[in-house]
C-alpha cells in the first residue's frame, strides 16, 4: 500500500499557505493533514475547527506525535527560525516558510540542524525551480542565445495578517520582520534570478521607500540590480503599491502583476504569471514573437504544490532541487539590498 505522509502546521503567520496547504489536502491522496500548533488560540482553534484536526497547545507538543511525518513551518518571520531547529530535532521533514530568518546567523543554524539531522528540507520561496524547469531547460539550451539580462516585477496590494482583515499587522513590524514588500514579495525572485543567472552574485545595489503605505514602518516598495559572477545583470522591483479597488486587501490578492523578462544575445522570452498569454518567445532567428500558452490563475484550482515535491524527493530517496541552503544564499542576498539601500552604496558579496 502506498504510504500516507502526515502532515502538520505550525503557526499562521503566512495563514494563505496554511489555508492554501489544508484546502488542497481534501483531495489529495498522498497526505493528511494531522495538527496545528503556534499562532493566537482563536486563530489556531478556528483553523483546526475548520479542518477538523487537533490544535495543540505548544510547538513542542505537535512535533511529540509519532504520526507526523512532515511540517509546514509558516509563523511570523521571527519565529521560523526555532520552529525550524525544533522540527529538525525531531526528526520532521520541513516545508520552509520565508524568508527563512531575521539575520544571516540564525539562517546558519537552521542550515546546521537540517544537515545534522538528515532530514529533507523543502524552502516555500524556491517552487519556481520545479514549476519553470521547462523554462530554465530552454534557457540552458540557447534557444534565446546567451542570457545577458534579466528583470523581475511583483508589485502587489499589501499583506494581510488575517483573512479580509485589512491591516498587515506582523508583516509590516520591524520586531517580526527583516524588511517590507523586498523581501516578503521578492525573496521568491531573488532565488528564482539566481538559478535562471547560472551564477552567484557578487554585486547588489538597491533603492528602498514608501509610495503608498507612508504610515507604516517598513518599505511599500523596492528595487535592486544584482550583478552575477558570470557578468549577467539582473533587477527586481517587490512592492505592495497596487491599491485598486482599495488600498488594503482584499484577500486573495486582486490586479497584481507578477513578470519576468529574459533577454539573450539573440532573443527574449517574456513570462506572465497572472496574465493571459502567459508566455512570449522572440527566439534565435525567429521573425516575430509567438504566444505560446495562458496563465495560470492565481486562486485555483489547488494542489499541494510544495508538499507534492518534498514527498516525491522523500519517495525517491533524491535532494530537493531547491535546498535550505539556496534559501539562506537569498536571505543573504536580499538584507545586501537593504544595507546598500541604508548606505546608498553599492554592496559586494
Amino acid at each position: 500500500m502506498p504510504r500516507n505522509w502526515r502532515v502538520g502546521i505550525i503557526g499562521l503567520g503566512h495563514w494563505y499557505s496554511a489555508f492554501g496547504l489544508a484546502r488542497a489536502l481534501g483531495e489529495y491522496p498522498k497526505a493528511t493533514l494531522v495538527g496545528i500548533a503556534g499562532g493566537e488560540t482563536r486563530r489556531r482553534n478556528e483553523y483546526a475547527r475548520t479542518f477538523g484536526i487537533t490544535a495543540h497547545g505548544s510547538v513542542k507538543e505537535l512535533l511529540a506525535r509519532d504520526d507526523l511525518d512532515i511540517v509546514h513551518i509558516c509563523p511570523p518571520v521571527d519565529e521560523i527560525p526555532a520552529a525550524t531547529v525544533a522540527a529538525a530535532r525531531a526528526g520532521k521533514h520541513i516545508i520552509l516558510g520565508k524568508p527563512m530568518a531575521m539575520t544571516v546567523a540564525q539562517a546558519d543554524d537552521m542550515v546546521a540542524a537540517v544537515r545534522a539531522a538528515k532530514v529533507v528540507c523543502v524552502p516555500f520561496q524556491g517552487m519556481f525551480r520545479v514549476t519553470q524547469a521547462a523554462l530554465k531547460k530552454r534557457l540552458d539550451s540557447g534557444e534565446i542565445g546567451d542570457i545577458v539580462v534579466i528583470h523581475a516585477t511583483g508589485r502587489w496590494s499589501i499583506a494581510e495578517d488575517w483573512f479580509h482583515s485589512g491591516k498587515p499587522g506582523w508583516f509590516a513590524d520591524p520586531a517580526h520582520v527583516p524588511g517590507g514588500a523586498f523581501i516578503d514579495e521578492g525573496i521568491f525572485s531573488v532565488d528564482q534570478l539566481r538559478w535562471l543567472a547560472g551564477s552567484e552574485v557578487v554585486r547588489v545595489e538597491a533603492k528602498m521607500a514608501n509610495f503608498v503605505h507612508k504610515d507604516i514602518e517598513v518599505e511599500d516598495w523596492g528595487m535592486a540590480t544584482f550583478t552575477y559572477a558570470n557578468g549577467v545583470i539582473a533587477t527586481l522591483e517587490a512592492s505592495w503599491t497596487i491599491n485598486s479597488p482599495r488600498k488594503s486587501g482584499p484577500s486573495p490578492k486582486v490586479n497584481s502583476l507578477n513578470r519576468l523578462e529574459v533577454v539573450g544575445t539573440r532573443g527574449e522570452i517574456i513570462q506572465e504569471n497572472l496574465r493571459v498569454p502567459g508566455l512570449a518567445v522572440l527566439g534565435a532567428g525567429a521573425a516575430g514573437w509567438t504566444f505560446e500558452r495562458p496563465g495560470g490563475d492565481y486562486v485555483a484550482p489547488l494542489h499541494p504544490t510544495n508538499l507534492d515535491y518534498l514527498i516525491e524527493c522523500l519517495e525517491k530517496g533524491v535532494e530537493p532541487e531547491s535546498r535550505i541552503e539556496d534559501a539562506r544564499v537569498s536571505l543573504r542576498t536580499a538584507l545586501a539590498a537593504y544595507q546598500s539601500a541604508r548606505t546608498g552604496m553599492p554592496v559586494t558579496l
